[in-house]
């Protein structure tokens, strides 16, 4: 049948075959225990307000909740948290801006469908393949719901993006990784990670997230990793019984590395608060760490298979601020946890409530990095179409330099941003930089595309060069005269 004779499928429906998968493994399954969670997680604003009523924690007034449902707050993004996760909202107001849904999210809903056209780069339900690495949808919820979540349309089901079945997955790897081998693909290498996404992997039952593993492993990669915030949402799910499963994983495929891809995005989250939401320090004036969250990474460092990885975006009233980021990075790190990256907010649906402008949120990161050492140290990059491009450099300009004229002048006097390729798709344009005259106010690289110089995400030489030469044509020309 031809692709597009397929009939389409319901967001949600892809065929699982858990008994495909667990076929002839009734053993194995049966060393795997489950433990029921009750997360108390609190689900738009009707059950938000039973919650309460209940004795739950109050982040929103009535007043609030009343504006919320004026807004129409839920058709965007419906409020979800955890009671774990509302309770610590009461002693953090920077945990509260993170899930505490606010009205004006509605004043501007300009943005991406799909952010960073990622359906360009699905060639199969539940999967994105740009790199060495391929993203994979596991399911459609977390713990809790983050306002600037950039998959806020996977998880509401408004785009084409489904949930992935590991049987298609890794029919596909496997048959990508023939075609690499036997040099019928050139362009794109063979796939050796796999990032399980979603939705937070980690709120999936033992047996469940074994199956993806498993399978992966059993394909031949070299590196799962698991995108996880439930380490912030609701740190008890790292439980014995969670361990055990990953400990039987390695017996089984001891050659595996996994990588949690933790996602803290303020110290209030990992660092332990008294009552009055100020940090605990013992006698030497170090910070101590909110033990839920410090024995769950404990317990995963002691294993030498896995590492733990952090990245986050910079928000808007919840980590735009250099000292916090600083604090973060160096507290992360000596609790195990390596910075990895830190993002500009995507240009989702309503991103305008959330994002700190491009250069604003680059000159944090900028300060954030003085007083660090080399091993606490990150990156600040954009999570673009063109694969993931680091700012390196904002420059100050010179108004002296308006006198050139044209174009250039104009750049070199209000000053340039530079942007390097730090992940591409392309190998021909691995590391490559783009060179832009600012523009303070930018929320995303959109913001710069009428004001490029240099474009290293173009293919040809002439293209990259092209609005340089045009800036500069002018010039040249009267010199010429």
């Amino acid at each position: 049948m031809p692709l597009d004779a397929q009939p389409i499928r319901i967001a949600g429906s892809r065929p699982k075959k858990k008994a495909a998968t667990r076929a002839h493994k009734d053993n194995l399954y049966a060393r795997i225990e489950e433990t029921r969670f009750n997360r108390y997680v609190v689900h738009d604003i009707a059950r938000y307000r039973k919650y309460v009523e209940d004795g739950g924690a109050a982040v929103y007034s009535e007043a609030e909740l009343d504006a919320l449902e004026r807004a129409g707050v839920s058709d965007r993004l419906p409020p979800r948290a955890t009671g774990y996760y509302l309770d610590l909202a009461l002693r953090s107001e920077a945990v509260k801006n993170l899930i505490k849904a606010r009205p004006e999210e509605m004043d501007d809903l300009d943005g991406e469908a799909d952010p960073s056209n990622q359906l360009k780069y699905s060639p199969v339900p539940g999967l994105l393949h740009k790199y060495e690495l391929c993203l994979i949808y596991v399911v459609r919820t977390c713990s809790s719901w983050c306002r600037y979540c950039y998959r806020s349309d996977f998880l509401t089901g408004k785009t084409e993006k489904d949930t992935a079945s590991i049987h298609e997955i890794t029919d596909y790897i496997k048959g990508h990784n023939a075609q690499v081998d036997a040099d019928v693909i050139t362009d794109k290498p063979k796939v050796r990670e796999a990032l399980l996404s979603g939705g937070d992997p980690m709120v999936l039952s033992n047996r469940n997230l074994f199956d993806y593993l498993n399978a992966l492993a059993e394909a031949g990669l070299e590196v799962i990793r698991i995108g996880t915030k439930e380490m912030a949402f609701y740190p008890e799910r790292f439980d014995d019984n969670f361990f055990q499963m990953l400990d039987l994983f390695h017996e089984l495929h001891p050659q595996v590395l996994i990588a949690f891809m933790v996602h803290f995005t303020h110290p209030d989250e990992f660092l332990r608060l008294n009552e009055a939401g100020e940090y605990v320090t013992d006698e030497a004036g170090r910070f101590l760490r909110n033990p839920l969250v410090e024995s769950a990474a404990q317990k995963l460092r002691s294993r030498p298979f896995v590492t733990l990885e952090n990245q986050t975006p910079i928000i808007d009233s919840v980590n735009d601020d250099a000292d916090v980021l600083r604090l973060m990075q160096r507290e992360l790190k000596r609790m195990g946890v390596n910075n990895h990256y830190f993002f500009q907010c995507r240009e989702i649906e309503g991103h305008r409530a959330f994002a700190v402008p491009v250069e604003t949120a680059w000159k944090l990161h900028a300060e954030s990095q003085h007083g660090l050492s080399g091993i606490e140290r990150s990156r600040f990059a954009l999570s673009t179409e063109a694969g993931k491009m680091e700012l390196v450099s904002v420059t100050q300009g010179d108004e002296r330099l308006r006198a050139i004229g044209g174009e250039l002048g104009q750049a070199l006097a209000e000053g340039v941003v530079v942007f390097r390729l730090h992940r591409t798709p392309f190998e021909d344009r691995q590391s490559d930089i783009v060179i832009a005259r600012r523009n303070p106010d930018a929320l995303w690289i959109t913001g710069y595309e009428d004001r490029i110089l240099y474009d290293g995400r173009k293919q040809e030489s002439g293209e990259k060069w092209a609005a340089l030469l045009g800036a500069l044509a002018p010039e040249l020309l009267q010199a010429a005269e």
